[in-house]
């Protein structure tokens, strides 16, 4: 935490202790939105609720650019501490691609008001927000920008800008024509450098990078990063500016998908933050993932029993299959995190040589680690056991478990990829599933042939 923000929340902290409202008053109107909302990540459930009430009263714009900054838990979290009638005054404040990622998450008499209290075009752009937002970058939109016409002056824009009275940098203005179709971009550096008696359309820049309402948040974040920009419009199919994302949303994005796929890796849902408090809930949402485990784990105990000879004869072969499913679980996990990292991100595609180059790679690596610890453990074996043939045979038969194991972790992703489905899902329960069933599989398989084969 930074002095900054350290300073801020003690200081409400202690004026909320002794009931000084009129202090904490005069800090928030002093405060920026940022630390005020960064603040609210170290202050209680009472505390935060206090202080935002205290701030809507003080300073209802600067409540709804605190509300827009916070973690979607706090936000459910303040709308469920507010009276109905204020909840649905307060979200119908909010730009409409903010409803809408908070409505389904908020109570229904609260969530029936705010769709009651939309106007028709703005309930109409939350019901394609809720069908097309969480794909879009339809839900980063933001409203807060300035755009103008081409045949504005200089002098003009710049005494725009002088009225604006929030916190926000307007880097850039972007020029629009009759039709509101976006044409130009000019950065504030040049407005304030060119003559104040020039029309916007002699000095615009006209290869403005955009992006399209129905564009992807990939290829938002793919856009922000290979431009390295602050802001990026937004059009639709006639070209016409339905507003602007800001680098700090294509951050917080980021950090959901981020905080996303971990939830994904660990076979549970992000969900789980708003019922915190609500056991059965979340045993509900983790459920489906561990039954998923649950059955194969029972399908992997059904195949051990089929080789009821083998661990009979060879009780020692069984010693080493936690090895085998711990090994294989994790060589599996690794090469499934990078490989559904590497098509999340782009660096891997539908191309034919991308599914060679990444299974052959895979496949060098996974025979190499193979070797290392099938030679290791056959060494170890054979000392423990005091059998050269039986721990030969128990390396030759991990070394197959783990060459398996990289490339069902390597080859699933590729095919929820395919599936047209989240290649994350592949690195938590469904991979190590498979892979605990064949891994387990080979290595008995294996184990077994060479036991005939020798005639042990």
């Amino acid at each position: 935490m930074s002095p900054i923000i350290e300073v801020l929340k003690e200081t409400l902290r202690r004026s909320l202790q002794r009931h000084d409202l009129k202090t904490v008053e005069k800090v928030l109107s002093k405060s920026h939105k940022g630390d005020i909302a960064e603040v609210f990540k170290h202050l209680s459930k009472e505390e935060r609720e206090k202080i935002f009430q205290i701030l809507l009263k003080v300073n209802p714009d600067k409540a709804v650019n605190v509300f827009i900054d916070l973690e979607d838990l706090v936000k459910i979290e303040i709308i469920r501490s507010m009276h109905i009638k204020d909840a649905i005054d307060f979200i119908l404040k909010l730009p409409t691609s903010e409803i809408a990622s908070i409505i389904e998450n908020i109570p229904e008499d609260i969530k029936k008001g705010v769709i009651e209290g939309l106007k028709g075009e703005e309930r109409e752009e939350l019901k394609h927000l809720l069908s097309e937002g969480e794909r879009t970058v339809a839900s980063l939109i933001s409203e807060d920008y300035i755009a103008v016409q081409d045949t504005a002056l200089v002098e003009d824009v710049i005494n725009i800008l002088k009225e604006k009275q929030n916190d926000n940098e307007y880097v850039y203005i972007y020029v629009l024509d009759e039709k509101n179709r976006l044409v130009g971009v000019i950065s504030l550096k040049e407005l304030i450098l060119s003559n104040p008696n020039i029309m916007l359309k002699d000095i615009m820049r006209r290869d403005v990078v955009a992006l399209n309402i129905n564009d992807s948040k990939e290829e938002a974040i793919d856009i922000f990063r290979r431009y390295d920009l602050y802001m990026l419009p937004v059009i639709d199919e006639e070209g016409v500016l339905k507003g602007v994302i800001y680098i700090d949303d294509i951050l917080d994005l980021i950090s959901e998908k981020t905080t996303e796929e971990f939830f994904k890796m660990a076979g549970a849902k992000e969900e789980e933050l708003f019922y915190a408090d609500k056991t059965f809930k979340i045993a509900k949402l983790r459920l489906p993932w561990l039954l998923i485990a649950t059955i194969g784990e029972f399908i992997t105990a059904i195949i051990i029993s089929l080789f009821d000879y083998t661990i009979s004869h060879f009780i020692q072969v069984v010693f080493f299959l936690p090895m085998v499913a711990a090994l294989s679980g994790n060589i599996s996990s690794q090469a499934a995190i990078i490989t559904a990292r590497g098509l999340k991100e782009g660096r891997l595609t539908e191309n034919p040589l991308d599914y060679f180059y990444t299974v052959f790679k895979e496949l060098k690596v996974s025979v190499l680690i193979g070797t290392i610890i099938g030679v290791l453990v056959g060494v170890l074996a054979s000392l423990w056991i005091s059998n050269h043939i039986l721990g030969i045979i128990v390396a030759i038969a991990l070394f197959f478990s783990i060459i398996f194991a990289g490339l069902i972790g390597c080859l699933v992703p590729f095919i929820m990829y395919k599936l047209e489905k989240d290649p994350t899902l592949a690195t938590g329960p469904i991979a190590l599933t498979l892979t605990d069933i064949g891994g387990i599989s080979i290595y008995l398989v294996v184990a077994t042939f060479f036991i005939n084969y020798l005639k042990l």
